[in-house]
């Protein structure tokens, strides 16, 4: 069957905001008393911030809600992406540019909530010199706080490839971590693995379809002829 949409992960695969979420939380756990390192945070990368906000409230304060921890890192998060402005990875520019020209629809599939999700894609955009509106450059967008079962469950992929009329069959999903290949794959996508340079790439590449290094890899291998 022959592919019609590229599904897109966000955080680790269009720009490298991993680090900023790292660094938001260990800032946020040091303030609170238990004095952490960004890289303390690397096993969660590809899962919810909000189970994270659980784990970590557990180990610092009582006092402390989960809800206020992740209320504090989305707004720290949010500080320091504004600030540094981090560019999209390599291939993004390509791959949306080669959606535009197939004609391929895309899709948005990230555990992040929809607010952060369009503040970090809006960063993205202005890099690309695309129009800063979400709902123009994907057709159909999940995120973390619109479904109910988060990654790796199949639902966000699900939903998805729903919201774009198709199977998830004729969908291409791009995803950094293991929980994101196991969504996508357990949804029925065909699946490339870009590994997070955070994550051990042996547990990542093990259920996908293909793996590279980074989406300009991809790009070259033109991927979405081949699976």
């Amino acid at each position: 069957m022959p592919i019609r949409a590229m599904l897109f992960d966000m955080d680790g695969l269009l720009i490298d905001t991993e680090d900023l979420h790292m660094r938001a939380f260990a800032r946020i756990a040091t303030q609170l008393g238990w004095p952490s390192q960004p890289k303390d945070y690397a096993a969660w990368i590809g899962k919810s911030s909000a189970h994270l906000a659980v784990w970590l409230q557990e180990r610092v304060s009582p006092s402390v809600s989960a809800q206020e921890i992740l209320r504090l890192e989305q707004l720290t998060y949010v500080e320091i992406l504004l600030k540094e402005r981090p560019p999209p990875l390599p291939g993004v520019a390509a791959l949306l540019d080669v959606c535009d020209a197939m004609p391929l629809r895309r899709g948005l599939v990230s555990s992040s909530v929809y607010e952060q999700v369009r503040i970090t894609m809006e960063v993205v955009l202005k890099h690309l010199h695309r129009p800063l509106d979400l709902e123009a450059t994907f057709h159909a967008i999940t995120t973390g706080d619109r479904v109910k079962c988060l990654k790796p469950a199949p639902e966000p992929y699900v939903r998805t490839a729903e919201a774009l009329g198709l199977s998830p069959s004729e969908c291409l999903a791009f995803e950094d971590s293991a929980v994101g290949v196991a969504s996508a794959r357990a949804a029925g996508c065909r699946v490339v693995a870009i590994p997070n340079v955070y994550l051990d790439s042996a547990e990542i590449v093990r259920e996908a379809h293909a793996h590279f290094k980074t989406l300009q890899d991809a790009y070259v291998a033109c991927v979405w002829e081949h699976l």
